[in-house]
């Protein structure tokens, strides 16, 4: 599945690559499964604990498999054949969300049951993430990485919109039991996506090195890089506040603005509508030069707008705000893959994208705050002071990896000796 360097990057030739379709087409799936479950899941938790905080806990418990385990899992990607990680990462998403399904309708579900659901589905969700980004990278070539991101990121951000908005309606209308069954037979249909996929391993860099030397390479090359670096921090930075941030949407929208559980979902779904928009833009108008100004500015934008969010005790300007923050969070995710993917060469490429779930999981480390602060200061008191812990974090990574704020030049990675590196 390796593309030849004379394919062209317009968009009407990415769809024309059948490889590129069936990830892209199993990644729609996907992806709108992982927003419906984060608004199912976190509206469910609050109505079995009543309680702000122990929502937090549970979302950042769904998230710190990437912590633990990130660079373990990118590292199998680069080791074993990334379509066949790939199916087993679906089919455990299945098999949690039929578990979730049988438990909440059996009427025994307590709070420890759905912590050891979600930590296992982070897992699924933690391998499903380097692999599906490595076999797009995979799939095209070197120029076309960047539209090819922002296509998929695209169809995540209408997921986005869509996913929380439908998890409401399911929510109401056949409960969370129904909706994590409907769940499990996406993730099934997903799979069947992946099976037709024809893949070609890449003879890679771990080809008779040792697991700690794969683990240990993957950090390597990265601290190598300053763009890399810089990236990664960004992404801490932003992670602080993601966890916290979708876990007060539903609190916030129920206890504050008087949402139901449509209205909750329709509140999310106004963000999804702005990145599916800046999305568009940047799979069609942005140049690689301008990938790290998007990346750190977008999510300063993000943050802003958060913090606009945390704040505000009116529905409709909290919708207003979180559509100009979708904007800032669909530069951040489309550009985060893009750099790291263009900077990286393609043996390295799932060990880094395992270092990029490392810093990922960090975030929920600062989600641990949110229980305290909301006992302290409130829900909204609480957001607001993990928004400016992160937009503080922003600020120094700017100063400290200019490059993030130039134009940027891409090393070129289709080399011999930097596959063998």
């Amino acid at each position: 599945m390796i593309p030849t360097p004379a394919e062209k990057t317009d968009l009407r030739s990415l769809f024309r690559n059948s490889h590129f379709r069936r990830i892209w087409a199993a990644g729609i799936l996907t992806s709108m499964m992982r927003w419906l479950d984060m608004l199912v899941l976190g509206v469910f938790t609050f109505e079995l604990t009543d309680s702000a905080g122990l929502v937090a806990i549970a979302l950042v418990t769904r998230q710190s498999p990437r912590l633990f385990f990130g660079i373990a899992l990118g590292a199998l990607a680069d080791r074993f054949n990334r379509k066949h990680l790939w199916i087993c990462s679906l089919l455990g998403l299945a098999a949690v969300a039929v578990s979730l399904s049988l438990l909440i309708t059996s009427g025994t579900v307590v709070y420890w049951h759905l912590l050891l659901a979600v930590f296992a589905n982070g897992t699924f969700w933690a391998l499903e993430f380097p692999v599906r980004r490595a076999l797009l990278a995979d799939a095209v070539s070197e120029e076309a990485i960047g539209p090819a991101v922002s296509i998929d990121w695209t169809t995540d951000s209408l997921n986005r919109m869509v996913g929380p908005a439908v998890g409401g309606a399911l929510f109401v209308t056949v409960g969370a039991d129904g909706a994590y069954l409907l769940m499990s037979a996406i993730f099934i249909a997903a799979t069947l996506v992946a099976i037709r996929l024809r893949y070609t391993t890449h003879k890679h860099v771990t080809d008779g090195a040792g697991p700690l030397a794969a683990l240990t390479s993957g950090l390597r090359y990265a601290r190598s890089s300053k763009i890399i670096v810089g990236t990664l921090i960004v992404t801490v930075a932003l992670n602080t506040v993601f966890p916290s941030y979708q876990s007060m949407i539903p609190v916030i929208g129920k206890d504050i603005l008087g949402a139901d559980p449509v209205g909750v979902g329709l509140l999310s779904a106004t963000e999804g509508l702005g990145a599916v928009i800046a999305a568009l833009w940047i799979a069609s108008r942005t140049k690689t030069r301008s990938y790290p100004r998007i990346y750190f500015f977008g999510t300063g934008l993000f943050l802003l707008c958060a913090l606009g969010f945390s704040r505000s005790e009116e529905y409709a300007l909290s919708a207003a705000v979180l559509f100009i923050g979708g904007f800032g969070f669909s530069s951040f995710a489309t550009m985060q893959t893009a750099i790291l993917m263009r900077a990286t060469a393609p043996a390295m490429r799932g060990r880094v994208l395992g270092v990029l779930s490392l810093a990922i999981g960090a975030g929920p480390l600062g989600a641990l705050q949110v229980s305290p602060l909301v006992i302290a200061v409130g829900e909204q008191g609480a957001l607001s002071i993990v928004i400016l812990e992160a937009l503080a974090m922003l600020v120094v990574a700017g100063f400290i990896w200019p490059v993030l704020r130039k134009p940027w030049q891409p090393p070129t990675q289709t080399s011999d000796r930097e596959r063998r590196s």
